[in-house]
């Protein structure tokens, strides 16, 4: 057996070309046939390469997801508000690696980091409501990554042509682009994350909560600039600072190592975009003073809500309003206007016995007040005519189901009980107000339980309030979100905007809270003081500058949670002098928008030429 090895060992080497000299015979032994053990050599090795690429995707997941999280801490609860000018920093700074589906990864972990700490309060529903749509609103701050490395790629691969092969590009680091370059992406990023953020109001129903722009809510220097592009002017500046904070810091570290010396020229860019901020703020006239006060006596029940009510607890809720409402009375002397939250009382206020006796009851105490209230109203006069169904097997019709429209209105009533104005509400809150493709899809109703089939209203009501008939846009909850809603009353010449909301659905979470600072947006988009009506807290005034005065709060603990009332009296101008946005609307975040589609067409393109051309050089090389 020897013999035979050392035979096919010497065809071999002679095979090869290699001198091969056998060893010395040895002498036979039975271990000669046995198969060699395995060495430490022969073990297989880790694939180091592999294992350094996973180390580099969990470290770029991680600081895309400490990313979000910096900026959700600029909202509510916390509103350490200084983090969002820098949260996107760890993102920025992450070398931008070759592969398309890391970067929409590292851009959707971002976007899921802020928006699971932005809307976990939403929970307290049930269905996991805030996990879902954290998840959904994840995907615009993926689009945005993508969209500003794709850029960012092209500009690089411009800089080294003969990187062709987008592989032997590599990862490229934001802060290394030429400065020209650096100053485009400090334009055009802001841009399209402007877009998208306006893309979130309005698709699929709309979700403007919480822009970036939010977060500032308290600042005084830069509220003016809301006055002509809206909330969006300050998303703008908060993504430029973003980017500027990073090249900076980029560039001090490698000035610190010795390379990469000169100047951070998107840094120059964002001081020249501070330059009309403060021309706005300069210019910004001083409120004059009012032409009238209307006095309101607000009522603020801080009733725990629930999705079926009992008789007992709408006893409560009615002894409730009904006592804080007399005593409110008897303590302020003659207001103009009593208010009452979002659906105050679980029952339809014309429809429900006890609740029409409890009002009526109250109704000749209000003097020369006037009571506006939310309820859920029906209205038998609009439901539809069906047609005559087809005859049974008997010849006897069966009956049909009565399908009565059932809106959220606000509702305003005079001292004798007559309605004299009534609003329905215009968007409503999909699986909270209603389920979208309910009926086609009924199990999905009956698995949220929330959807109530409430109709929508078609119309933005004025209501004229005493004592000299003062114009009023009246928005229910979820709508003083929506800035376009309050930008149809005012131009509707509406001089004073309300909001009545019911948000104990949420119990005593940040959603109220981050609920109240969008309304502090609207009074400043359109001019107008906005009065504020909770269920259970954060009832309050807004005046036109963004100040928030009067909060109804426990005296003893300062909690908004609170259940009493409030006098406030709201300044009244008889001809307010309104804003550019109130009269144009949103041109600021359509030309951004416009901006983010030329930019999408644009790499595209690119991207397309780019194959093109890499289609022809293999072509050429073959």
């Amino acid at each position: 057996m020897l013999n035979v090895r050392l035979e096919i060992r010497r065809l071999w080497y002679g095979a090869a070309g290699i001198a091969h000299t056998p060893p010395p015979e040895a002498e036979y032994s039975p271990a000669m046939d046995e198969e060699p053990q395995p060495t430490v050599d022969d073990v297989p090795q880790p694939n180091l390469a592999r294992l350094a690429g996973a180390g580099l995707w969990l470290r770029d997941g991680a600081l895309a997801v400490l990313s979000g999280v910096l900026l959700s801490l600029a909202f509510t609860p916390l509103e350490w508000w200084v983090l969002a000018w820098a949260g996107l920093a760890p993102l920025l700074l992450t070398p931008v690696p070759a592969p398309l589906w890391r970067r929409l990864l590292n851009g959707y972990l971002c976007g899921l980091g802020f928006f699971l700490c932005n809307l976990w309060w939403l929970n307290t529903i049930g269905f996991a409501a805030g996990v879902l749509l954290a998840g959904v609103c994840a995907l615009f701050p993926m689009l945005w990554y993508a969209a500003v490395t794709a850029l960012a790629r092209h500009l690089a691969r411009k800089e080294r042509l003969t990187a062709w092969r987008d592989s032997a590009l590599g990862p490229v680091r934001l802060w290394e682009l030429p400065a020209g370059a650096q100053c485009l992406v400090t334009l055009l990023a802001p841009a399209a994350w402007v877009g998208l953020e306006w893309l979130r109001g309005w698709i699929f129903t709309g979700f403007p909560w919480n822009q970036l722009g939010i977060s500032q809510w308290h600042s005084q220097g830069l509220l003016p600039l809301v006055t002509v592009t809206g909330v969006y002017g300050i998303s703008f500046l908060i993504v430029a600072v973003n980017l500027a904070v990073a090249f900076s810091w980029a560039r001090l570290a490698a000035r610190f190592y010795g390379r990469m010396p000169g100047f951070t020229w998107p840094l120059l860019v964002v001081l020249l975009l501070f330059l009309p901020v403060e021309a706005l703020r300069r210019l910004r006239p001083p409120t004059p003073p009012p032409d009238g006060l209307l006095t309101v006596l607000a009522v603020q029940g801080n009733i725990p809500q629930c999705r079926v009510w009992s008789q007992q607890q709408l006893d409560e809720s009615l002894n409730i309003y009904t006592g804080l409402t007399r005593q409110g009375l008897r303590t302020s002397g003659h207001p103009d206007l009593v208010l009452w939250p979002e659906t105050a009382v679980p029952a339809p206020a014309r429809f429900d016995k006890q609740y029409w006796q409890a009002l009526s009851s109250l109704f000749p105490e209000l003097g020369d007040a006037q009571l506006l209230l939310g309820s859920i109203d029906l209205r038998p006069e609009l439901r539809p005519t069906p047609p005559p169904p087809p005859p049974g097997p008997n010849g006897k019709t069966a009956p049909q189901e009565d399908e009565m429209p059932v809106f959220n209105s606000a509702m305003l009533f005079s001292s004798t009980g007559r309605i004299l104005e009534r609003y329905d509400k215009m968007h409503l809150v999909p699986f909270g107000e209603y389920t979208p493709f309910g009926r086609y899809l009924p199990w999905l109703e009956n698995w949220i339980g929330m959807g109530r089939g409430l109709t929508a209203g078609r119309e933005p009501t004025l209501f004229l309030l005493p004592p000299n008939a003062t114009p009023a846009g009246v928005m229910i909850c979820f709508e003083d979100a929506f800035p376009g809603i309050a930008r149809t009353f005012a131009q509707r010449g509406a001089k004073l905007l309300i909001t009545i909301t019911n948000d104990a659905w949420y119990a005593e979470s940040a959603g109220s809270r981050q609920h109240m600072l969008h309304a502090v947006f609207r009074a400043v988009e359109t001019g107008l003081p906005l009065m504020r009506a909770g269920n259970n807290s954060d009832t309050c005034l807004i005046l036109p500058d963004g100040r928030i005065t009067a909060p109804l709060t426990d005296p003893a603990t300062g909690s908004p949670f609170y259940r009493g009332f409030k006098t406030y009296e709201i300044p009244i101008q008889t001809h307010p002098a309104g804003t550019w946005y109130a009269r144009h609307g949103d041109v600021f975040a359509g030309l951004c928008a416009a901006v983010l589609a030329g930019l999408a067409a644009w790499l595209a393109r690119a991207e397309l030429q780019r194959k093109a051309r890499l289609c022809r050089m293999t072509e050429a090389a073959r």
